[in-house]
């Protein structure tokens, strides 16, 4: 995409350009730098008072790193600018700063009393209609729009400035300033200035180092969007990789020694993180502009979605359906229209994830989208951290009002449960000397509920198959019939249901998600006993959960299937029983034991197809009887709820468990 500087940047004064921007966008910061490129000016000047230029300066410097350029006087709303790769005020000084070119700070310092926001347009319609013809009509559009005093001072106070700069300077002056002030700059440098009466200096302005957790919360675009853009700038793209090598893995514990392959944060996980940005830079720079290119916020959107997907079906062992890609990119981009955006951004793109599955696939496009690996959590500044509203500065606390006010302004928070990670791994599997295996009570008493539910199921399908249909005559029974009185409709009666009781009840319960012939996805066989007189014996085969560590003593696996039975205490380990060498599958071996240690005449199975006629008759020897009910007639969200299993490496791990498992 060529450029045309004239249209862009046109000239308002002697030796005077001026660029109208949006601040914070990140699509904009490659158009400012192809329009540098082109124009080479010999001053930079930037809507930004001179009064922070010292620590402002110090900012762009420190690029890529982000930080915080702070100042607050007296009573007045601290005056906050983030200074980052995307910005494209930042990119503007930071091209001066590497070509040696003089940079100027026009913006007065005048105490700012309003607040409010002007409604912009989503800066990826300059990739649609051209950057010429976006930036004009917003800066037209703008120009509409009734101005503060405050600010009618500023900009009067800012052409005031350009005018004295472009007397002394020894080349083009380029201005960059909002879209909302351009036009009315460009009218007041035709017509008589005085200086403005504006602060010449501050007491206290701080340059800080941003944490790399607060960087979602202060960034207007995902972190992973500014690092894409810092690996654009260069003017190169790396060739696209697969993207099964950025993926997440999960932390992994080996039998006779421990060993750790991958997860936390771990000199292996930053680079892992390195290569992730590469990869999103080759598949999000898809517009050639000037000497580079620029950023595609949609492709970094199908990019996330990916790494999400895959490292989603690593981790938490959910498979990713076509329908749920499809309704993941048709509810992100629903809403951000409903947000008044083109294309979603970090919290769309978190949302719809959750939306189509869990917290665990939108924690995974969370963790991949705030990928920024310059970011450490200490630096040689001082560190702030931004919770919600607040900015925390160590000692005080500075409610965070920007300067530069945002499009939509939404919390901070991100709809999204964080995961511990292992800063340290080798602790986290030092915990694992502890011999002793159990499991964790919440999730027990979430299995045994959904076990009385399936014992009530069974015997609610056998009184349906048993249900009696009569006309309406002096008791309504167990309900009307709906279906049949419609049916039968034209005879004018009503006719009513009675359910007729089943003898005996349901005992043991199996469900079997996966029969695994092959025997190679589910490892584990593991039999153990409950607790308390609550709590059935059970009976499963699982993932091997050695394979995914998540945290301190504590692993989790994915049922293939499992036993309940009760009372407890009575269940042999079935997996070597020799009663049940005759089983030809996992799955049969429980359904054999399901049958045998059952009390009441009903043992329940759940499983895809129901179960094989000589396991019908192996129950129906003992007098007992098999209710199948399909795996596809039950809520597939509690399914995938009560799949999970978490395995503690002794009892002392109950107590922290709760902080690791998700």
């Amino acid at each position: 995409m060529r450029l045309d500087p004239g249209l862009l940047a046109p000239e308002v004064g002697p030796g005077i350009r001026l660029l109208p921007v949006l601040h914070e966008s990140v699509d904009l910061a490659a158009v400012v730098r192809a329009v540098l490129d082109t124009l080479e000016p010999a001053v930079v000047a930037v809507e930004l008072p001179d009064t922070i230029s010292g620590a402002v300066r110090r900012a762009v410097r420190r690029l890529p790193r982000v930080s915080a350029v702070v100042s607050q006087e007296g009573a007045e709303e601290p005056l906050v600018w983030f200074c980052a790769p995307g910005d494209p005020l930042a990119e503007a000084l930071r091209w001066a700063e590497e070509r040696g070119a003089a940079a100027a700070f026009i913006d007065p310092d005048i105490p700012y009393r309003t607040s409010h926001a002007d409604p912009l347009p989503d800066a990826h319609a300059a990739f649609v209609l051209g950057p010429e013809r976006f930036l004009a009509l917003v800066a037209r559009a703008l120009a509409r729009r009734p101005a503060a005093p405050e600010d009618r001072a500023r900009e009067r106070g800012m052409a005031w400035r350009l005018l004295r700069i472009a007397a002394s300077a020894k080349g083009l002056v380029l201005a960059l300033v909002g879209a909302a002030h351009a036009e009315r700059i460009a009218s007041d440098l035709k017509g008589p200035l005085a200086r403005p009466l504006a602060r010449t200096a501050r007491r206290e302005v701080h340059c800080l180092h941003v944490h790399p957790d607060s960087l979602p919360g202060v960034l207007r675009e995902a972190p992973l969007a500014h690092a894409v853009w810092e690996r654009l700038r260069g003017g190169t793209v790396p060739a696209a990789p697969p993207v099964d090598r950025v993926a997440a893995r999960p932390l992994t514990l080996v039998r006779g020694g421990f060993r750790v392959l991958a997860g936390g944060r771990t000199p292996g996980a930053e680079d892992s993180r390195r290569r992730l940005l590469v990869d999103a830079a080759a598949a999000a720079a898809a517009r050639p502009l000037g000497r580079g290119f620029a950023l595609d916020r949609m492709l970094l959107g199908a990019f996330l979605w990916k790494v999400a997907a895959r490292s989603y079906e690593r981790r938490a062992g959910e498979t990713v359906r076509t329908w749920q890609r499809r309704l993941f990119f048709d509810f992100a981009r629903r809403y951000a229209r409903v947000e008044g955006l083109l294309v979603p951004g970090l919290y769309e793109w978190t949302v719809a994830a959750r939306g189509v599955a869990d917290d665990n696939l939108a924690w995974e496009l969370y963790d991949a989208a705030r990928t920024y690996p310059w970011q450490d959590s200490e630096a040689e500044l001082p560190t702030a951290r931004v919770e919600g509203g607040l900015l925390d500065l160590g000692t005080r606390k500075v409610r965070f009002r920007r300067r530069f006010f945002r499009v939509k302004d939404r919390p901070v928070r991100l709809p999204v449960r964080r995961r511990p990670e292992a800063d340290n791994p080798a602790r986290w599997l030092e915990a694992f000397d502890d011999a002793d295996i159990c499991s964790f009570p919440p999730e027990d008493l979430v299995i045994e509920d959904y076990g009385r539910f399936l014992r009530r199921k069974a015997v609610a399908i056998l009184s349906a198959e048993r249900a009696r249909v009569e006309p309406f005559s002096t008791s309504l029974l167990d309900g009307i019939d709906i279906r049949e009185t419609m049916r039968r409709f034209h005879e004018g009666k009503v006719w009513v249901r009675e359910l007729l009781r089943v003898p005996g009840g349901a005992g043991s319960v199996v469900v079997i998600f996966d029969r695994d012939r092959d025997d190679t996805r589910f490892p584990l066989r593991m039999t153990w006993l409950g607790e308390s007189e609550q709590e059935s014996d059970m009976a499963f085969y699982a993932t091997d959960p050695t394979q995914h560590v998540v945290g301190p003593g504590i692993m989790r696996a994915t049922y293939g299937g499992f036993l309940m039975t009760m009372p407890p205490g009575r269940l042999f380990d079935v997996w070597i029983d020799p009663d049940y060498a005759a089983a030809r599958e996992k799955a049969e071996v429980l359904i054999m034991a399901a049958v045998d240690y059952s009390r009441e005449k009903l043992v329940v199975h759940v499983a895809e197809r129901p179960p094989a006629e000589r396991l019908r008759a192996y129950a129906a020897s003992q007098g007992k009887r098999i209710v199948h009910i399909p795996l596809a007639s039950l809520s597939p969200v509690t399914l995938r709820k009560i799949r999970v299993v978490h395995l503690l490496a002794g009892r002392d791990k109950r107590r922290i468990a709760r902080d690791y498992i998700w």
